[in-house]
């Protein structure tokens, strides 16, 4: 595929998790055709007995439906089981903290627009096969795990996962390759409308917010982004 790379006018700088970006993007949202949705479970999977034990703890599961509630009023859902999505963090155990947890309900409302770009980006195909790694990191942990000062997960904002397997083939890898172009491509062509921050790892990581249009890869800079070069 014939890439050329993009001359590149907004300096990007990016923490360990999250980024900020100078100039700061208008904050003007363009609306999205984004048709009322049942909010329901996406997926037949079978919780891991880790999360079930922790839904019985400290009223976990009060929380939870009180969460769930909120963003059935809002016509938003999960395209990946619940589990999944109260991911704290890959390095929880290493911080003593919970594997998952329920995002402060004073961040609850920065979720809409991300879980509204997740569910946009499954349902046209852009993304598929994915595993939600981490969502909303409370400030110790993100603290604990090297998180940039303004990470948007501190925000309830930002949404790391994975395609296809942990151990993914040679054609898997192919075929993650292809989706990543894609996501990159829709980025580039929607991106900004989205106000989408979009950072891709090298280790298989994929992170999605809607706190500004920006980009990063393994560095933490544009320079780096896959996104940095035109589709085709």
């Amino acid at each position: 595929m014939l890439l050329k790379r993009i001359s590149v006018l907004l300096t990007i700088s990016c923490g360990f998790i999250g980024c900020t970006q100078t100039p700061p993007i208008s904050k003007a949202i363009s609306s999205h055709p984004i048709q009322p949705t049942t909010f329901s479970p996406q997926s037949s999977l079978l919780p891991p007995a880790s999360y079930q034990a922790w839904l019985l703890q400290s009223g976990h599961q009060f929380k939870v439906q009180a969460y769930k509630n909120f963003l059935a009023q809002q016509r938003v859902e999960f395209v990946v089981p619940d589990f999944e999505m109260f991911r704290s963090a890959r390095d929880w155990q290493q911080c003593h903290y919970d594997e998952y947890d329920v995002p402060d309900p004073s961040v609850w409302g920065n979720a809409v627009a991300t879980l509204r770009l997740l569910k946009y980006l499954h349902d046209q195909g852009i993304v598929n096969n994915i595993e939600v790694t981490s969502s909303y990191r409370s400030p110790y942990l993100n603290l604990c795990a090297g998180g940039a000062k303004t990470s948007s997960h501190l925000l309830n904002s930002a949404i790391d996962f994975r395609i296809g397997s942990p151990q993914p083939s040679g054609q898997e890898q192919l075929e993650i390759q292809a989706d990543k172009l894609k996501l990159c491509k829709f980025w580039q062509q929607q991106g900004q409308s989205w106000r989408m921050g979009l950072g891709i790892y090298n280790t298989g990581q994929i992170h999605i917010d809607t706190q500004g249009f920006r980009t990063w890869g393994p560095d933490h800079t544009w320079h780096s982004s896959l996104c940095g070069e035109i589709i085709l």
